[in-house]
């Protein structure tokens, strides 16, 4: 009778990893054998040693099908919603260890102490600064926040972020070496805004309207420090069309614990009440693609515009994200060339900063492989901007060679 009971219970293991497998290959546009290899491809650089390589891979691996597993998103809710009825501000994930709800019912992870990436950081950027100005070609560092701050304790008790911790060490070191930086900590947090304001409640990022009062500030840097003429119009929120739409956006937090867990985000769009003619240039794998148009045709990826879409569609990205190189040209402004290196708190910024300058080119260091040095020399920026979130410490986003 024993043996019968664990021979059914063998069967039934079985049974259930076999239609896992195969809803995790079939399920939706799914697509596991090609996600897990272009993540692969993007995160791990020639050259790496081959441990790390292994680490890589079973870490890329276990992403790719924790995300698309079939139900994933039913499997999170129903987690979630146990959590929440149990009251824990800790959820476990297989990601980040674990999950917080801060006391703002705000979903996010914490960051560790980075001493060691801070300073490798800080000579990297320095080496850079040093062939930028042998080229005669400004550079600037533009520092925006993390969600949590040490202003205030969010996480529940005995749990520490270290985030700013990182930033000021990293800040001071730029301050030593005598190089521009421009902080938006206290900018944003100046009292005016409430945190939910600025911040998603499901998702690391920026609200898309915290970007653009960020972008305001840093068009104010251009034009105080670096020779540029931006007229104020393109930072006046009064220019412009805002577009709210109702609890429809689960972020990258609220995916992991569920929507019962998280609960949903209004997502605001906010586009030029102006005239706008683009051309945009998207490089990715060789390949390019060209846009032409308004802002709201060529800058703006419809696909995340689409209301009844379901709510773990990633409309963060709709002012076009994440690209290798993205080179915007704006017919109608004919002064100003910049040149940004970015994680994906760029992404907003770099849209909104292009209805100011004639040409903004956008790289990300995950998936460019040059030389950035190199790249600036060729394409003689009027400012090259380096703009970081508090959470991007390490080696692959500070590889400038």
């Amino acid at each position: 009778m024993k043996i019968k009971k664990e021979y059914v219970a063998a069967v039934l293991f079985f049974g259930i990893i076999t239609g896992m497998l195969i809803g995790l290959l079939t399920y939706k546009d799914n697509d596991p054998v090609n996600d897990f290899l272009t993540e692969y491809r993007t995160e791990v650089r020639p050259g790496t040693p081959i441990l790390d390589r292994v680490t890589k891979a079973i870490h890329i691996a276990e992403d790719t099908v924790y995300n698309e597993t079939c139900f994933e998103e039913q499997y999170n809710s129903y987690y979630g919603l146990i959590q929440r009825v149990l009251g824990k501000h800790i959820v476990s994930d297989a990601g980040y260890g674990e999950i917080y709800k801060t006391k703002y019912n705000q979903i996010i992870f914490k960051v560790d102490k980075k001493n060691f990436r801070v300073m490798r950081s800080l000579d990297a950027v320095e080496e850079l600064k040093s062939k930028l100005d042998e080229a005669g070609i400004p550079f600037l560092y533009v520092q925006a926040p993390f969600k949590l701050s040490d202003d205030e304790q969010q996480l529940p008790i005995n749990k520490k972020d270290y985030a700013d911790y990182n930033v000021n060490l990293f800040l001071k070191g730029l301050d030593e070496r005598g190089i521009a930086y421009l902080d938006l900590r206290p900018l944003l947090r100046d009292g005016e805004k409430t945190q939910n304001q600025l911040f998603f409640d499901t998702d690391h990022h920026w609200r898309i309207e915290t970007a653009f009062e960020a972008t305001g500030h840093i068009m104010d840097e251009l034009n105080k420090d670096y020779g540029f003429t931006i007229d104020s119009k393109y930072k006046d929120l009064k220019n412009y069309k805002v577009t709210t739409l109702k609890k429809c956006y689960l972020g990258s937090m609220g995916r992991r614990t569920g929507r019962f867990y998280s609960g949903l985000d209004d997502f605001t769009l906010i586009t030029p009440a102006f005239k706008t003619n683009y051309t945009l240039y998207e490089h990715d794998y060789g390949a390019e693609k060209i846009y032409t148009g308004s802002f709201y045709n060529a800058i703006l990826d419809k696909k995340y515009l689409v209301k009844e879409a379901p709510v773990d569609l990633n409309r963060y990205a709709v002012y076009h994200g994440d690209n290798e190189e993205l080179i915007f040209e704006n017919n109608l402004v004919n002064t100003g060339k910049v040149m940004m290196i970015k994680d994906s708190f760029g992404v907003p910024v770099y849209s909104f900063l292009s209805l100011g300058v004639h040409e903004v080119r956008a790289l990300d260091l995950r998936l460019f492989n040059d030389s950035v040095a190199k790249y600036a020399k060729e394409n003689r920026p009027d400012v090259v901007i380096l703009l970081y979130n508090g959470d991007t410490f390490n080696e692959e986003m500070f590889d400038f060679s």
